[in-house]
């Protein structure tokens, strides 16, 4: 067993996430249904998170349900599932006409259609996560903004299914703000098919309550050693980490916190809103609610204790 879980620990991560885009690619070559090989990906990947969760916990706490299944379930079914593929529908469709006619203004096509799958595949995650970075660190340090994403963070323990929790809202915004650039710019449906499976493994990798090493990969991923960061309840902790897929655009903005001398804590969540709802219509309906829910004629700032000052922590 020691094996194994040494196995769990630094290779579980890398073999499952390229062997996803690998499956992806075979699914292309085979011209199957786009959807078919997102499914047939997403639900495999989820059942080896969901196993090596209970063979090899971070925190074994963590594998409690706290009657949060339920809630997160409806999420996937909505934020992860039924949104994205209406808005890919939605925006594929609109967006064509404008990436037909900035070709032609330019006189060339902007994608790079003749590159490698997978060079492809590096381009539109570092165009699409730029804009999502910023839409991502807007939601925190926006107040009127953190009131959507606050759902996000409501959870009292990290695991596979929560990484699907998000305000319907939230999901809109930071959808659009990803595909839009890509789909204007003319990248193609195989392209698209990648980046979806990239970000469906890599969100349940990301919140999964499994001891993982990446090492170097740190400064790739934006994975679970450091999205857990990203979950403390400390606002000078939780203001950081913001890219969902990669890590690059924290890099770049200094926002990338991993300290080398300590782990994240187990104590996540939401500190100063304990009359949060936890039901899934009462977080729908939360930030149309928000004074009653912080109990403040201001709303509250950020993930985080009032011990920190959000105003004077933007990163």
């Amino acid at each position: 067993m020691k094996h194994v879980r040494a196995a769990i620990t630094y290779a579980l991560f890398p073999v499952t996430f390229f062997g996803a885009l690998w499956g992806a690619l075979v699914g292309i070559q085979l011209e199957l249904s786009k959807w078919l090989v997102l499914a047939g990906i997403t639900a495999s990947s989820a059942v080896v998170v969901a196993v090596c969760e209970r063979i090899h916990p971070v925190h074994r706490g963590w594998n409690r349900s706290r009657s949060d299944v339920g809630t997160d379930a409806t999420h996937a079914l909505v934020s992860m599932i039924l949104l994205p593929y209406f808005l890919e529908m939605i925006l594929a469709t609109s967006l064509l006409v404008v990436a037909i006619q900035l070709a032609d203004v330019v006189g060339f096509a902007l994608w790079p259609n003749q590159w490698n799958l997978l060079a492809q595949l590096v381009l539109a995650m570092l165009i699409s996560q730029f804009g999502e970075y910023w839409v991502h660190r807007m939601m925190h340090e926006c107040p009127l903004f953190w009131r959507f994403h606050a759902t996000h963070h409501s959870p009292g323990r990290l695991y596979w299914l929560n990484a699907a929790r998000f305000h319907p809202i939230d999901t809109a915004i930071g959808h659009v703000s990803a595909l839009a650039p890509i789909l204007i710019l003319g990248a193609g449906s195989e392209v698209l098919l990648l980046v979806s499976v990239w970000v469906m493994v890599h969100g349940m990798f990301q919140h999964c309550n499994i001891h993982l090493r990446l090492g170097p990969l740190n400064y790739v991923f934006s994975m679970a050693e450091l999205h857990r960061w990203h979950h403390s309840r400390k606002v000078s902790e939780a203001n950081a980490n913001y890219g969902n897929n990669i890590i690059f655009w924290d890099i770049v903005f200094g926002t990338r916190y991993h300290p080398p001398d300590r782990e994240a804590s187990s104590v996540v969540g939401l500190a100063d809103l304990d009359r949060f709802p936890q039901d899934y219509v009462g977080q729908i309906l939360s930030p149309f609610r928000w004074n009653k829910i912080t109990g403040e004629g201001e709303p509250a700032m950020g993930s985080s204790s009032r011990e920190d000052d959000p105003a004077a922590n933007g990163g």
